[in-house]
């Protein structure tokens, strides 16, 4: 990080960001418009954590910090990421944004129940098993619904929700084969909108078509074999998107569909409530995350459990996460209140507000 004066006579910060390019083509695209648009003089330096001269990349110059997008799609890229995002940040001392522990348990739904039992914070009951037998042992005096988790698979591709022995027992000898489980790679039609995305998707037929193989590519190659994850069903009233970024928190309420709600599309665009802003919170000062979604589950007594934890994810809406009254904005916390602040803070899927708390962070020597 530089100082210098501009013609005004005003200190004006530069940076020098390391960008980690993934497996998928465009990830990582959000940190580079984040960049170019920043009112700071940033050069930034995009590096292929994939390729073989990855490390002599990060190496190669003095980042003041390097810039994640953790992977999620196929697991022997996930564990290609982790591995090397170790090395940098807790062998090499590289400052990294988010953490590494966030980054870890993204998409890794194992990970997540160890850390989530580990941590004391209510979620589903979870069980994770490595061999056949005590996976059928389970399944013989199990109560019914199980959900049947995939390790990785955003938007519920890889979730199931059992209400019989016999299909069970069927999931488990098929996981525990060559064969493996799979998950779900045809358009969700539950997103609602279907005119729309369709019309859409017809401009661009080629690209069209190249996503469905994408698609199939990472949920067909990669099967999930030799481990079940099975959770007990909660039979909540809601479950809220919230994401805190930093200091902002945001919170909406997904629309039910069927038996779940994730991947429905749909959003009510209801206020939450103070306890469900102080959970949130409580859940992230944890372990002190920077950028996470928590999707968390309301039962009928006002109680609150954690589904997901990712920090990187989906947006539906292009510029914000919440609608207080009709108006966009976030949630802050100043001297033990929730004080709404309106705007619109969620613009190129939040990269420009997580690149704001990253300045933040290394001007206060926080990172």
């Amino acid at each position: 990080m530089l100082i210098n004066l501009n013609y005004g006579g005003k200190l004006q910060m530069n940076y020098n960001f390391a960008i980690l390019k993934n497996e998928t083509k465009d990830d990582h695209l959000g940190w580079i418009i984040a960049c170019e648009n920043s009112k700071y003089n940033i050069k930034y330096k995009v590096i292929d954590i994939t390729k073989n001269d990855w490390l002599e990349n990060v190496l190669s110059e003095d980042f003041d910090c390097i810039l994640t997008r953790a992977t999620g799609t196929i697991s022997y890229f996930k564990q290609l990421y982790d591995e090397r995002l170790y090395v940098i940040n807790n062998i090499l001392k590289k400052k990294i944004y988010p953490t590494y522990e966030e980054i870890l348990i993204y998409e890794n739904k194992r990970m997540l129940s160890y850390w989530l039992d580990a941590n004391n914070i209510p979620h589903a009951k979870t069980w994770i098993f490595y061999h056949k037998e005590e996976a059928m042992q389970f399944a013989k005096y199990c109560a019914f619904p199980v959900v049947a988790k995939t390790a990785i698979g955003a938007s519920g591709s890889g979730v199931k929700i059992f209400d019989n022995k016999l299909k069970l027992i069927s999931y488990i000898n098929k996981a525990f084969s060559d064969k493996g489980i799979t998950r779900k790679w045809t358009p969700n039609l539950r997103k609602g909108k279907i005119k729309e995305r369709i019309l859409k998707r017809i401009k661009d037929i080629p690209g069209f078509l190249r996503y469905l193989e994408d698609r199939h590519k990472s949920a067909t190659i990669d099967p999930q074999k030799w481990f079940v994850i099975f959770q007990e069903y909660i039979d909540a009233i809601a479950e809220w998107r919230t994401v805190r970024i930093g200091d902002s928190f945001f919170a909406h309420k997904k629309q039910r569909k069927g038996k779940t709600f994730s991947g429905g599309g749909g959003i009510d665009w209801d206020g939450p409530s103070d306890k469900l802003l102080d959970f949130m919170k409580m859940v992230t000062d944890k372990r002190k995350f920077l950028s996470q979604a928590i999707d968390i589950f309301e039962d009928n007594n006002g109680n609150f459990y954690v589904n997901e934890l990712q920090c990187f994810f989906g947006f539906i809406h292009p510029h914000h996460q919440m609608i207080i009254n009709g108006k966009p904005g976030r949630y802050i916390y100043i001297r033990g209140k929730w004080i709404f602040e309106e705007g619109t803070f969620n613009t190129n899927n939040s990269y420009n507000l997580r690149l704001e708390h990253i300045i933040q962070l290394l001007e206060n020597d926080q990172l």
